[in-house]
C-alpha cells in the first residue's frame, strides 16, 4: 500500500485527499526541493499504529507535502542512508540521518519515525532563502499522532513535538464557522529566524532583525487547516519554541538558545545588573523615606533585623504568603533591643537571604518580618508606601510559589523543570522552555493583591520560574535560555531597549509614551489624559486579583493611589475610584468641572454578561443570594468570575466589589455633569466635607491620600429616570451593564417599574464645552505646527450618551446596582439632552 501525505491511505481515497489538500494550501506552502531518492520499510512502530488508524509521518518532503511521488516499500532499504551532493567529500558531509545521543546530559532519544525525517531537506529550505509567510514552510505530513501521546512513548522529540493545542483549536473553529472544518492531519512545518519568537515582535521591523542576525530557525506541528496562527502562538507561549542548530553553525549575536543549568548562575544576573545600572534614568532606585523602616541583616550571625538608614542598599522580596502556619513573628532579643528572624523561616526567605548574598548586597526586606504585624498604626504607615520601598530596593526577587514554602526553584531544594534536548545526525533539537510572561501571568504570584504593586513599583525584577531566571527592569528584560549581545539590543543612548524588542510585564511599551514611568512629572494636558489613562489600566489590572482578607482591598491599593496624587494630573482616589484635578482649570468653572470628573469617575462598569440570552454567559452559575443578608460568598477571577458585593466598602466604588472592571474609552473633558449639592461622608463619624474641598490644594499630602480613601458615601442630588418611559425605550439605542441582581430584561423592566431600581442621572458624554476645549488646548503651550498628541487628537469612540447609575435604594440609603448608557441626538447636550423625558425636579440620595 503506497504512502501518501505521511500516513497509509486506502487506494480508493487517494484522488479525494489529494485534492482537498491542493485546495486548502497555497502555492507558497509547497516545499520546493527534491531531495535524494530514499526507499524504506514499515517498521514495528508503524505497522502497530497503522492498525490503530493512525496516519504516520513520512521520510520524503516533497512526496509528503506535494503528493506527487509515491514511495515505494522495499525489505532491504531498510539500511539504506541519506548522503549529501556528490561534490561534498569531508567526512561530516557523508552523514546518516539517524539519532545518537548528544553528550548533553540532558538529551535523549528518538523514536523511529523522529529519527528518519529528513533533516537535511529542513536545512535545505531554510539555506535556499526562499519566500516565507506566516505558515511558514511544510516539511512532512505526520497525522495525527502528535495530539496525543502514550505513556510509554519515551521519544524527546515527540515529546517536544507534543500539540494538543490542535484538538481545542478544532472544536473552537468549528463553534465559530457553525460547520465542520475537515481533519485532515498535521504538517511539520519549518519557520526561519524564530519567527513566532515572543521576544520580537511579529512586525517587518522585528523580522528584519531576526533576519540581519541570522537567527536560527524552529519547528512545530500545525493541523493542515487555514488560520491557526493564533493557536500556535499560544503554545509556544505555554511550551517554548523547538529550535533547530546544525553543528557547525555560528552562534547569532541576538537570541541564541542556550542549555539552561539545573541551578540558577549569580554570575548571569549580576552581568544583568551590571546593564542595568547604566539605565540613568529609568532604573535606579531612589532611597526611600520611610519612617520606621527595618531591614533583615543577611550576613549577621543570627540574622538580625534592625533599623534602616539612608545609604543601606537593600533586595526586597515579594512573595505570596499562603496558609503556611510553621512560622513565627520577629523575635525580641533581649537586652540587646534587637530584632530578628525565627528558627524555622519559610524556604522563599531563606533562599532569598541566599540569593541577596550571591548578588553581594547585605539587606534584605521582607514584609512579614520588617513590619510589626501587631502594631496597627505601624501597618498602615508602611502599607501606604508600599510603593516607596520597593522602588528604593537594588532589585526586587519575585517568587512565584504558591506559598511562603514554596521556595526558590534553581536555588536550594527546589528544582527546576528539566529542559528538553535531543539529537539526530549532526542536528540538536533545543527547546526554549515556556516563555516567562506566560508563565508569571498564569501563576499563584499574579492573582494576589499584594503583589500587583510590589512589581509595579519595582526599578528591578528576579522572577524565579520553575524553568529559568527571568530579569525585568524598566528598560530590558532577559531570560536563561536566550543570550544576546544587549549593546545591539539597546539604543544608541544605551538607556532602553530598541522598540522592535518586546517591554517588560509591568512597562507599557519600550517608548513608555502611556507609561507610570515617563508622564508623572509632564504639565502638559495631553500627559495628564495619558497619566489618567494609566491609572485606569492599574486599577483594572489589580480589580482581577484577589485578597485573603478582604477589608486589605484599598491598603493593597495605597501606593498606587499616592503615587497617582503626586503626578500632575493631581488624580484623588476618592474610596479608589480616581477623580482627576480639573484640567482645564477654568478661573469662573473649576466647580462645574471638578463635579464633571466626579461623575466620570462614577461610570466606570464592571466585566460580566450583558443579559442577551442568544449570547453564552460569560461567568459560572454560583450559589448566589441577595447581598443585603449579609452573606458573603468566595470569590476568585479564574471559577467565579461574576461580581460580587465586598461588604464594609462603598457599592459606588470598584472597591466595594469582588470583581473586574472594564476598560474604558471615554474622556474627562467630554463630560458634563448633572449632580448638584454634592458632599463626602468618611468613616467613623469623621466631619463631612464638601465636594470642592477635593480641588482647594495646591498639591496632596500623605494625610491627604489616607483620608479621602476612607470615604464612606455620597451625597448628591440628580434627576431620576421615569420608569415607565424608560422601558419603552430600553431595548432602543441602549447600553446596560448591570453588576450583579436582574438576569434578564424582563426582570430588569420588573425590578424598574416596582421601584426596585432607580436610574439616577450622572451626566452626558459628548463634545466638551467650547469654553472647557479652548481652555485645554491653550494651556499646552505649543506652537499651532506642532499638533502631534495635542489633546484635539484624541479621538472619541463612544456616541454621545445620558449616562445613569442604577440603584437601588432601601430606606435612605441607596446602593449602585450598574450602569445605563442612553443614546442621544449628536450637538444636544447637557440638560437639553433630557428633552422629551419626564425627569421632574431633583431628588435627594445617599450613595453607599
Amino acid at each position: 500500500m503506497p504512502y501518501k501525505a505521511g500516513g497509509l491511505v486506502p487506494p480508493g481515497n487517494q484522488r479525494r485527499n489529494s485534492k482537498t489538500t491542493e485546495r486548502l494550501e497555497s502555492p507558497h506552502d509547497r516545499a520546493r526541493i527534491k531531495p535524494p531518492r530514499q526507499q524504506q520499510t514499515v517498521s514495528n512502530h508503524q505497522s502497530r499504529h497503522r492498525d490503530e488508524g493512525l496516519k504516520r509521518v513520512s521520510t520524503r518532503p516533497q512526496s509528503s507535502v506535494l503528493g506527487k511521488r509515491r514511495i515505494e516499500v522495499s525489505d532491504e532499504s531498510r539500511q539504506s542512508t541519506v548522503t549529501t551532493s556528490s561534490n561534498s567529500s569531508s567526512p561530516a558531509a557523508k552523514r546518516q540521518c539517524r539519532t545518537h545521543v548528544s553528550s548533553s546530559p540532558s538529551a535523549g532519544k528518538l523514536c523511529t519515525d523522529c529519527s528518519e525525517i529528513c533533516w537535511d531537506g529542513i536545512e535545505k529550505i531554510v539555506r535556499e532563502r526562499l519566500r516565507f509567510t506566516w505558515k511558514g514552510r511544510p516539511v512532512a505530513d505526520v497525522g495525527r499522532r502528535f495530539r496525543k501521546l502514550s505513556p510509554d512513548n519515551d521519544c524527546t522529540l515527540c515529546h517536544q513535538l507534543h500539540a494538543p493545542w490542535i484538538e481545542k483549536w478544532l472544536e473552537n473553529w468549528r463553534w465559530i464557522e457553525r460547520k465542520a472544518v475537515p481533519d485532515l492531519g498535521d504538517r511539520l512545518h519549518v519557520f526561519p529566524n524564530l519567527r513566532y519568537v515572543h521576544h520580537i515582535s511579529d512586525f517587518p521591523a522585528g523580522r528584519k532583525v531576526l533576519r540581519e542576525h541570522e537567527a536560527p530557525y524552529h519547528i512545530a506541528v500545525v493541523p493542515i487547516a487555514p488560520k491557526w496562527k493564533a493557536g500556535l502562538v499560544e503554545h509556544i507561549a505555554s511550551r517554548g519554541l523547538i529550535v533547530v542548530l546544525p553543528d557547525g553553525r555560528r552562534e547569532t549575536k541576538i537570541l541564541q538558545p542556550q542549555q539552561v543549568a539545573p541551578k540558577y548562575d549569580p554570575k548571569q544576573l549580576l552581568s544583568w545588573l551590571r546593564t542595568c545600572k547604566l539605565h540613568r534614568s529609568r532604573c535606579n532606585p531612589k532611597p526611600p523615606e520611610v519612617k520606621g523602616m527595618r531591614v533583615i541583616d543577611c550576613k549577621s550571625e543570627n540574622l538580625a533585623i534592625r533599623d534602616y538608614e539612608p545609604g543601606d542598599k537593600y533586595v526586597a522580596l515579594s512573595y505570596v504568603w499562603g496558609q503556611s502556619g510553621s512560622t513565627g513573628p520577629a523575635k525580641d532579643m533581649k537586652p540587646k533591643k534587637q530584632l530578628r528572624l525565627p528558627r524555622n523561616i519559610p524556604l522563599t526567605i531563606r533562599d532569598a537571604i541566599e540569593v541577596t548574598k550571591a548578588l553581594r548586597y547585605r539587606y534584605l526586606w521582607v514584609d512579614k518580618y520588617c513590619i510589626d504585624q501587631s502594631n496597627e498604626t505601624e501597618k498602615r504607615e508602611q502599607f501606604s508606601r508600599m510603593g516607596d520601598i520597593y522602588a528604593g530596593s537594588q532589585v526586587a526577587i519575585c517568587a512565584l510559589g504558591d506559598d511562603a514554602n514554596a521556595g526558590l526553584p534553581g536555588v536550594s531544594s527546589t528544582p527546576r523543570a528539566s529542559q528538553q534536548e535531543c539529537r539526530s545526525g549532526q542536528f540538536r533539537f533545543i527547546s526554549t522552555m515556556p516563555d516567562p510572561h506566560d508563565f508569571i501571568k498564569h501563576s499563584k504570584w499574579s492573582t494576589r493583591a499584594w503583589t500587583y504593586q510590589e512589581g509595579l513599583f519595582s526599578t528591578r525584577r528576579l522572577f524565579f520560574t520553575n524553568h529559568q531566571v527571568y530579569f525585568e527592569c524598566n528598560a530590558m528584560n532577559c531570560t536563561e535560555s536566550f543570550k544576546s549581545n544587549l549593546d545591539i539590543i539597546h539604543t544608541k543612548n544605551g538607556q532602553r531597549f530598541r522598540a522592535y524588542h518586546r517591554a517588560g510585564r509591568f512597562v507599557c511599551g519600550n517608548s513608555n509614551q502611556y507609561s507610570h514611568l515617563d508622564v508623572r512629572r509632564n504639565k502638559a494636558n495631553h500627559r495628564k489624559v495619558d497619566i489618567i489613562r494609566r491609572c485606569q489600566h492599574q486599577i483594572r489590572q489589580y480589580t482581577k486579583r484577589e485578597l485573603t482578607n478582604k477589608d486589605d482591598v484599598l491598603h493593597a491599593f495605597a501606593a498606587i493611589a499616592r503615587f497617582y496624587a503626586k503626578t500632575t494630573a493631581m488624580i484623588a482616589c476618592l474610596a479608589g475610584i480616581p477623580i482627576p484635578f480639573p484640567i482645564a482649570n477654568l478661573p469662573t468653572g473649576s466647580k462645574q468641572e471638578g463635579l464633571d470628573h466626579l461623575s466620570y469617575a462614577l461610570a466606570w462598569s464592571h466585566t460580566v454578561d450583558n443579559f442577551d440570552d442568544s449570547l453564552p454567559r460569560q461567568f459560572l452559575k454560583t450559589r448566589a443570594s441577595d447581598p443585603d443578608q449579609g452573606q458573603q460568598l468566595p470569590w476568585t477571577p479564574n471559577h467565579n468570575p461574576k461580581p460580587q458585593l465586598r461588604q464594609g466598602f462603598p457599592s459606588w466604588s470598584w472597591a466595594g466589589w469582588f470583581g473586574h472592571i472594564q476598560s474604558r474609552t471615554d474622556l474627562p473633558y467630554c463630560w458634563t455633569s448633572l449632580l448638584s449639592s454634592v458632599r463626602i461622608g468618611f468613616q467613623n463619624g469623621r466631619q463631612m466635607r464638601e465636594y470642592e474641598w477635593l480641588h482647594s490644594f495646591e498639591r496632596y499630602k500623605q494625610y491627604f491620600i489616607r483620608e479621602v480613601l476612607a470615604a464612606e458615601s455620597l451625597h448628591f442630588d440628580a434627576y431620576v429616570l421615569d420608569p415607565a418611559q424608560l422601558v419603552t425605550r430600553l431595548h432602543e439605542n441602549t447600553d446596560l451593564c448591570l453588576s450583579m441582581g436582574a438576569t434578564s430584561l424582563k426582570e430588569l423592566e420588573m425590578k424598574l417599574l416596582n421601584d426596585d431600581y432607580q436610574c439616577v442621572v450622572l451626566g452626558t458624554y459628548g463634545e466638551p464645552r467650547r469654553d472647557v476645549y479652548k481652555a485645554i488646548q491653550a494651556a499646552d503651550k505649543k506652537r499651532p505646527g506642532a499638533r502631534q498628541r495635542r489633546i484635539d487628537l484624541f479621538e472619541r469612540r463612544e456616541p454621545d450618551v445620558i449616562v445613569c447609575l442604577v440603584v437601588r435604594t432601601r430606606g435612605k440609603f441607596s446602593f449602585r446596582r450598574g450602569l445605563l448608557k442612553i443614546r442621544y441626538f449628536t450637538g444636544v447636550g447637557g440638560e437639553n439632552a433630557l428633552y422629551g423625558w419626564d425627569v421632574g425636579p431633583k431628588q435627594s440620595f445617599i450613595l453607599r
